[in-house]
């Protein structure tokens, strides 16, 4: 079987977040399944010195944005780049700190129209897989522009808050007929809608957890996209991510100051002493190390976290920040950082050295989260031996089990409510078995066990992508 993925990041080539991750991921956990997987991205300027032996295999042009726009493909190994200087060669890949970028809606029309070009040249495939809404378009271009073409096509939805949203007038300029700007193709509230349009025209969709599959079928959760859902409902599966182990393990971890592994934790005491001392934090090394390694918005949940600030930090805890974010919740937690500066710290950037020393050095990982399709910063989590505190939403509700009250069986805490209190109380739960040190260690062990490898989803993707081939039989 030959499946080609589509995306607009993936690892080690570029990454913004959690897509990036899962693209460089599941395409190879496939081809260890004898799968022929392939992937298609567009060529940043900030590829170009992170990797070298690239292949041209063919060039091409497209009319949009009312004018003729060259492209070339090259190859690195199973990954196909779409290279076009113009809309691609710029410092970063959505965005400035000003806002998106104003052209993304030609940016990644394009990127599927070309990506399809792309594959169709290159003899085809069995399924063609697209990520996201900046892949999106492929499926409509596939039935609208090419129809004689027997690809089936998968969307997989990571994140259903992002859309790719843009004015109705572009649609001439992605070279898209008037036929498919209606309320059951692309037309959303007077605008286009890239994802809607995925959604409509791929064959079958998939989110990243099961439980995300059935929270965008909700009004809360669906962002206005449920309805189309719901009219698709029998082609949507929930399929949960993965991570990679053999990047994420704490026993050949080049980021580590000291090397541990699931089945023998102690290396983890050292690592946090090392954590600690870096971060300054040296009145309280006793205490429970707990770590926040995300985007500081609030989809994260940070704000119930600055919601329950002061009686948190009157428990016996130290607090390690990690990330970037919204401006004010920014501002929020430098303050907090000034008014605590012996246990809690804050790190304003991305530091891929920092956030695994982190997960090696915690006790406890804090995902709050008021929604998480599936998150993977608490799979690695478990990996390093620390429990997660987790909101029970999406992927998080599907991979951390809350200590039962008798049995201390469990692999982290979960709470229900977006609220501080809620939040607030799970973390005084944390505390609580951190001072038992039976129970703590033997959640930390289960935990550690826990195999969210990329290998079963790999499988259930494969028998996804083979129930597709054989519809037509």
């Amino acid at each position: 079987m030959r499946v080609f993925h589509v995306a607009s990041e993936a690892v080690p080539y570029v990454k913004t977040g959690g897509l990036g991750d899962v693209m460089g991921s599941l395409p190879a956990a496939l081809r260890s399944l004898g799968v022929d997987s392939l992937l298609v991205v567009p060529f940043y300027d900030k590829i170009v010195p992170s990797t070298s032996g690239f292949e041209k295999v063919r060039s091409g042009s497209l009319t949009m944005g009312g004018r003729v726009l060259p492209y070339t493909v090259l190859r690195h190994d199973c990954v196909y780049f779409v290279s076009q200087p113009e809309l691609y060669g710029r410092d970063s890949v959505y965005s400035t700190r000003e806002g998106d970028y104003p052209d993304n809606w030609l940016r990644f029309a394009f990127f599927a129209r070309a990506a399809l070009e792309t594959i169709a040249a290159l003899g085809g495939a069995d399924v063609i897989h697209v990520h996201d809404w900046q892949a999106a378009l492929l499926p409509v271009y596939l039935r609208t522009v090419m129809p004689e073409r027997t690809e089936k096509t998968l969307l997989t939805i990571h994140n259903i808050a992002y859309q790719g949203i843009f004015p109705a007038s572009v649609l001439a300029d992605i070279q898209l007929p008037e036929s498919v700007f209606t309320i059951h193709g692309l037309e959303f509230y007077g605008k286009l809608n890239y994802l809607k349009g995925g959604i409509v025209w791929s064959d079958e969709i998939s989110t990243v957890s099961p439980t995300y599959a059935h929270e965008i079928l909700t009004p809360e959760l669906g962002f206005r996209l449920n309805g189309i859902l719901e009219v698709r409902r029998e082609h949507l599966t929930g399929i949960l991510n993965g991570i990679d182990y053999s990047y994420w393990d704490p026993a050949t971890d080049a980021a580590l100051p000291f090397l541990y592994s699931a089945s023998s934790l102690e290396g983890k005491e050292r690592n946090k002493q090392h954590v600690l001392q870096e971060a300054g934090i040296t009145s309280h090394p006793d205490f429970p190390l707990f770590a926040v390694i995300s985007r500081l918005v609030s989809q994260k949940g940070i704000d119930l976290m600055l919601g329950a600030w002061d009686e948190m930090m009157a428990l016996p805890l130290n607090l390690i920040v990690l990330g970037t974010g919204d401006p004010g919740i920014e501002a929020a937690l430098q303050e907090k950082a000034s008014q605590y500066p012996d246990r809690f710290v804050l790190n304003r950037r991305f530091d891929e050295g920092l956030a695994h020393r982190l997960y090696a050095g915690s006790d406890f990982f804090l995902m709050p989260s008021r929604f998480e399709p599936c998150g993977l910063s608490q799979m690695i989590a478990l990996r390093y031996g620390s429990v997660p505190v987790v909101r029970r939403t999406g992927g998080l509700k599907d991979t951390i089990q809350d200590v039962h009250p008798k049995t201390g069986v469990g692999n982290g805490i979960s709470f229900d409510e977006a609220t501080p209190s809620s939040f607030l109380d799970a973390v005084k739960r944390a505390v609580q078995l951190y001072a038992t040190p039976d129970a703590y260690r033997r959640v930390q062990a289960i935990g550690a066990t826990c195999d969210y490898s990329w290998q079963a989803s790999a499988r259930d993707y494969l028998a996804l992508y083979q129930s597709m081939s054989e519809g037509d039989q």
